[in-house]
């Protein structure tokens, strides 16, 4: 008669206990079901990523110096490649087109007109996210009332560039020398009506800010020489790893440095000498030279040779 109890004892143990073991192995197979079905899409954000966005997001109105270059970042060259990489997405990992693409769709951020020469962030030139699907042929479907694009159609292996523009600034109040990142474009690549060559398109800007809270989120490889070298997209901005050739920084007459030089070698020459620009101005402040309304010493050289043409006036 001892044993009965016993026995009645153990059984429920073994229930109780196979419950438990159901309960753990379904809930399991709906993290993994989750897991498939975000891997190809954009996730809310949390409380924190808002608030380490505010962290991140600099106010350069307030800057005693500012400096706004425009860059050319060509996704074939190697420094680049993580902007590009994967094309399709993999791993949760995704490039940074496939990432504004999804945010666009699932209307998470805000495109503005890509307008030659200038950009206007306002509501007036936003665009159509189904218009510009329509623009660029992008194939779509819609269901219940959304627009769905399957990952195979988005066109990331299309945009072999982007735009970037960058603010240099240095606040006296907190003696903080930095660059932000304001805003991007991507630059898709496609075969001209009637024509053999290739031509650019630039798409449209993002303002960089309203794209942070998910690049901080979004892993990329940075090295294909040590695999375990990884970031994230924000990372990769933050630090300047790109390889981004200048082309336009702002002055007076609006003008790219292609407009206002004659050859090649001209541009070239000029570009160089915008990067020198921004080394000069920052080694001056290490040194403890904080005026930030002096002319850079080569229009000093040149003011004391006693002759400046118009086309030595570069901004």
């Amino acid at each position: 008669m001892k044993f009965k109890p016993i026995f009645i004892s153990f059984f429920i143990f073994c229930c109780i206990g196979n419950c438990f073991s159901q309960e753990t192995a379904r809930e399991r197979l709906q993290r993994r079901n989750q897991g498939q079905s975000n891997t190809n899409s954009t996730v809310e954000l949390t409380s924190r990523a808002t608030q380490m966005n505010r962290t991140q997001s600099t106010d350069i109105n307030d800057a005693k110096w500012l400096r706004e270059i425009y860059r050319y970042l060509d996704l074939s060259k190697e420094g680049n490649a993580p902007l590009y990489y994967p094309v399709l997405p993999e791993q949760g990992r995704m490039n940074l087109f496939t990432l504004i693409f999804n945010l666009l769709s699932e209307n998470k951020i805000t495109a503005y007109e890509y307008l030659d020469g200038r950009e206007v962030f306002t509501d007036e030139y936003k665009i159509d996210f189904k218009e510009f699907l329509d623009r660029f042929g992008i194939f779509h479907e819609t269901q219940n009332g959304n627009i769905v694009v399957s990952e195979v159609d988005i066109p990331s292996h299309e945009v072999l560039g982007y735009y970037l523009k960058e603010a240099y600034y240095f606040e006296t109040g907190t003696s903080n020398y930095g660059v932000k990142t304001v805003a991007v474009c991507p630059i898709i690549y496609r075969q001209a009506d009637y024509e053999s060559q290739t031509v650019r398109y630039p798409l449209f800007w993002i303002v960089y800010d309203e794209l942070r809270p998910y690049t901080l989120r979004m892993p990329i490889m940075t090295s294909s020489l040590n695999n375990t070298m990884t970031g994230t997209i924000d990372d990769f901005f933050r630090m300047k790893h790109y390889d981004g050739e200048i082309y336009k920084a702002t002055n007076p007459r609006n003008l790219a440095i292609s407009q206002y030089t004659s050859t090649p070698e001209e541009m070239k020459a000029e570009q160089e000498r915008v990067e020198q620009q921004l080394r000069d101005f920052e080694e001056r402040l290490w040194k403890g030279d904080t005026d930030t309304t002096r002319v850079l010493p080569y229009r000093q050289k040149q003011r004391a040779g006693g002759s400046t043409t118009m086309r030595n006036r570069r901004y």
